[in-house]
């Protein structure tokens, strides 16, 4: 809006000098030679109508070299980030006399570029990662169908393992790839959850006992406790509120180790819900937590650098999805918890 305002006035500012300036100009002329002011007078005259259409032509020539100037120091930088150039800053004018409000763009045009190369180097990492990750199962099934064709295996024992073992990296690979389409499809709005008026605490119950049972597997401390009206009806598709759950429960798992403790609590008070997944794993360092919910993301320290940074950004979606929120407090070796906020007036189906 002010470029706008800034070009109109300079337009405006322009053909008001222009018209000043002929029209002294003609009557400059038309005194001197009409001599409607006789000696020193007319002199006079002339001489004061001429210099103010100087000055009018002159601030004229300023206006339109400094929009000229402007415009093509703008335009650029804007070539720049159209040739891919995300690694260099925008500069700006080194003479502060030449900013006005179309050079002010290059700020905001610099911040875009940072932006651009964060997602630019999001995407190499979660190419370098997620390659990382198809390689090693397609290596192990590649592996051992050679082996099984080379009859090395000799045993009905030995081929059998080698089979689970196969069959195992299979569904690793396939559970990666449906992660990556059922997250474009939420992305693109393909797969829309259907919200119902029902009960939550039948959901989050079922949620803690799978829980608490996946804990003993994997020799974790799991707990947690439901404090919410057992009656409570709220708008949420099941599928995906478990989803959103069931990913944060293996977010917790995935970053603590045998022994450490992860706790679920649902609570509430007069206007809102309350459902926390908290653990004592390794934590997230504070300079990534704005980022732990974008897509393709991965942590400095990655936590481990286990996944490929899809499990999170689902969450948000979900929970973004149901006009709900979602917050994290961390602090590394202590532990991490994700908590959502749910308003009891949400009637919106």
């Amino acid at each position: 809006m002010r470029i706008k305002r800034q070009l109109k006035l300079s337009i405006f500012t322009v053909a008001f000098s222009l018209l000043i300036a002929v029209a002294l100009f003609l009557a400059a002329f038309f005194l001197w030679h009409g001599r409607c002011f006789p000696g020193i007078w007319g002199l006079w005259t002339f001489l004061v109508f001429s210099l103010i259409g100087f000055f009018c032509l002159f601030l004229i020539i300023h206006i339109y070299r400094t929009i000229s100037k402007s415009i093509s120091f703008l335009q650029k930088s804007t070539k720049r980030l159209a040739d891919g150039e995300l690694y260099e800053s925008l500069e700006r004018r080194k003479n502060s006399r030449g900013e006005n409000e179309i050079t002010d763009l290059i700020v905001n045009l610099e911040k875009m570029r940072l932006s651009l190369q964060n997602e630019v180097k999001r995407k190499e990492r979660f190419i370098m990662g997620l390659s990382h990750d198809l390689r090693t199962p397609v290596a192990v099934i590649k592996g051992y169908a050679e082996a099984l064709k080379d009859g090395v295996f000799s045993t009905r024992e030995e081929v059998d393992k080698t089979v689970d073992t196969i069959l195992a990296k299979s569904n690793q690979l396939e559970n990666m790839i449906n992660t990556l389409i059922n997250f474009v499809k939420m992305e693109n709005s393909d797969w829309a959850g259907s919200k119902v008026l029902q009960n939550l605490y039948p959901v989050l119950n079922e949620f803690l006992s799978s829980s608490i049972n996946s804990g003993a597997v994997f020799k974790r401390n799991v707990s947690g406790i439901i404090e919410i009206d057992r009656n409570e009806k709220i708008y949420f598709d099941r599928e995906l509120l478990l989803r959103a759950l069931e990913n944060l429960f293996s977010n917790a798992m995935r970053y603590t180790s045998e022994g450490d403790s992860i706790c679920i609590k649902a609570f509430e008070n007069e206007n809102e819900i309350f459902i926390s997944v908290a653990d004592s794993g390794t934590g997230i360092d504070e300079k990534d937590i704005n980022y732990i919910f974008d897509f393709l993301y991965r942590s400095s320290s990655s936590r481990r650098e286990a996944g490929y940074g899809i499990g999170l950004a689902v969450v948000k979606n979900i929970i973004d999805s149901h006009g709900w929120t979602i917050t994290v407090k961390s602090k590394i070796e202590v532990g991490t918890e994700f908590t959502i906020k749910i308003p009891k007036n949400d009637s919106k189906a």
